[in-house]
């Protein structure tokens, strides 16, 4: 008899990772200081690989997990995975868009920093980017979200589960200006998981996602780095018409995609209303735990922005 992952084990684990996740970037600040981010790039790998994809792999272990089953290591099939592929270019500019919105009304409260992920300035530090910024979370983000969570809340049906899921993938970010982008993205790489009952396709619509990330910034300006992100209002007209055509786009190919996919998996109804799942998941303590502190990074967020803004000397 294989044995599954529950709710609860997979909830504890998300805490787990949540905990020394923060516990790790507290110590970091206060070791590193300003050169925290001439080490980015092993940070993230750190992360990825010990801090994400070890906890899941360790309960798997201990519970004896079919990993296969668990995870859907199935074929995804062709046609699927190229629709994946296309559809990933306008799912980037809407998921853009999302955050760019909230970020332009946010600068207004206060100085927002800007993400201190390297900016490549030639093909070898893009190949490196790639690599580390766009495969290995296209792996390891993955294995957690759409293969081990995605799992243990599909107990409460398939649809719900992405649902629920996805919005843990924008608490997983821990930054507030990358919270609605990833909560859409989780919509649809989940979706395109239960789908083709395959992790495979998650995994290449995370790697695409990010890596077009990546190419845009290495043919961008190549210029210093600003001291906080601004976004004027011609450029959010530009944000918002691409990112409102990137809607359409994603629209129209994600129903020929529902159709390509008929048949190719089997959906879990629902087995509760929407109030009762909602009662049940998030008045599990684990869950509770997470957002608590979801909260409180939030507000510390929101306070040394201001501060920067408004009282820096």
């Amino acid at each position: 008899m294989n044995k599954k992952i529950t709710l609860t084990g997979a909830n504890i684990v998300f805490f787990i990772f949540t905990a020394v996740f923060i516990f790790y970037q507290i110590v970091l600040a206060v070791l590193l200081g300003q050169k925290l981010n001439n080490y980015i790039y092993p940070i993230v790998l750190v992360n990825e690989f010990v801090m994400i994809l070890g906890p899941v792999l360790i309960y798997c272990f201990v519970k004896k997990i079919n990993i296969k089953e668990a995870f859907r290591f199935n074929k995804p099939g062709l046609i699927p995975m190229l629709l994946v592929a296309v559809i990933s270019v306008p799912a980037y500019f809407v998921a853009s868009m999302l955050n760019n919105v909230f970020a332009y009304f946010l600068q207004f409260i206060g100085d927002l920093p800007v993400q201190a992920i390297p900016v490549p300035k030639n093909l070898s530090e893009l190949v490196v980017g790639i690599l580390i910024i766009a495969v290995s979370p296209g792996i390891c983000e993955e294995i957690m979200h759409r293969g081990f969570m995605l799992r243990a809340y599909e107990k409460r049906g398939s649809y719900k589960a992405v649902i629920f899921v996805a919005i843990l993938f924008g608490i997983f970010h821990f930054d507030i200006t990358n919270f609605f982008g990833p909560v859409f993205l989780g919509l649809i790489i989940g979706y395109y998981v239960i789908r083709t009952n395959s992790i495979f396709a998650g995994m290449l619509a995370h790697f695409l996602n990010n890596a077009i990330a990546e190419v845009l910034q290495y043919f961008s300006d190549q210029g210093a780095q600003p001291d906080k992100l601004t976004i004027s209002w011609p450029e959010l007209q530009g944000v918002l018409l691409y990112g409102f055509v990137g809607l359409i786009f994603t629209a129209g190919l994600l129903i020929f995609f529902k159709k390509v996919t008929e048949g190719k998996s089997q959906i879990i109804p629902p087995i509760s209303k929407v109030s009762k799942d909602i009662r049940a998941i998030f008045t599990h303590w684990p869950i509770i735990l997470i957002v608590a502190i979801y909260i409180l990074m939030m507000l510390l967020y929101f306070m040394v922005i201001v501060v920067t803004k408004y009282y820096s000397f």
